[in-house]
């Protein structure tokens, strides 16, 4: 088969197909006289792992691991374990922080609706932070904790989403 029908057949573009080749997550396909590569049954089905593997959320470099390990005939499933507990870990440690940050707004909210509508004095920007900030320090250290999280949370879902979405077609 052509690089088109692969790419339909995983759902993807001819551009990701391209890129998986690259960076080395597919193998380099025999070419015709014409130069137009060719595809086989297995190409498919590793395309299709890869794409598995990257909606559990593994990073290209680890599925490239994976594939390596596989093709040296050594099993890779003990690696995709402590990967997946590493990055289950990582998510409850996330979901915890954020957890602890809405519970925090949720107060300072439930406040901030007691407190009545004032115009701001002196070097006051918006009374209702300032109060809170003033009767809470807490909140600010959650909201460093809440940073640090968001920071992580968009490098992983920015990696992801880039490694992802290279040429994926919107279905």
């Amino acid at each position: 088969m052509h690089i088109g029908e692969l790419a339909k057949q995983g759902g993807v573009s001819v551009q990701t197909v391209r890129y998986y080749e690259r960076y080395g997550l597919l193998q380099k396909p025999e070419r015709k006289p014409s130069l137009y590569r060719i595809y086989r049954d297995n190409d498919v089905h590793r395309l299709r792992f890869i794409l598995q593997a990257k909606a559990l959320g593994f990073t290209l470099d680890e599925i490239k691991h994976i594939l390596d390990l596989s093709q040296r005939r050594r099993c890779p499933c003990g690696e995709v374990l402590k990967i997946g507990q590493e990055r289950l870990a990582e998510l409850q440690s996330q979901i915890q922080q954020l957890t602890r940050f809405r519970d925090q707004l949720a107060r300072a909210v439930m406040q901030w609706k007691k407190c009545p509508d004032e115009a701001p004095a002196g070097n006051a920007i918006c009374v209702l932070i300032e109060r809170t900030m003033a009767a809470s320090d807490s909140l600010v250290s959650s909201l460093s904790e809440r940073k640090r999280a968001k920071w992580h949370l968009n490098k992983v879902k920015s990696t992801s989403a880039r490694t992802r979405n290279v040429g994926v077609k919107s279905q």
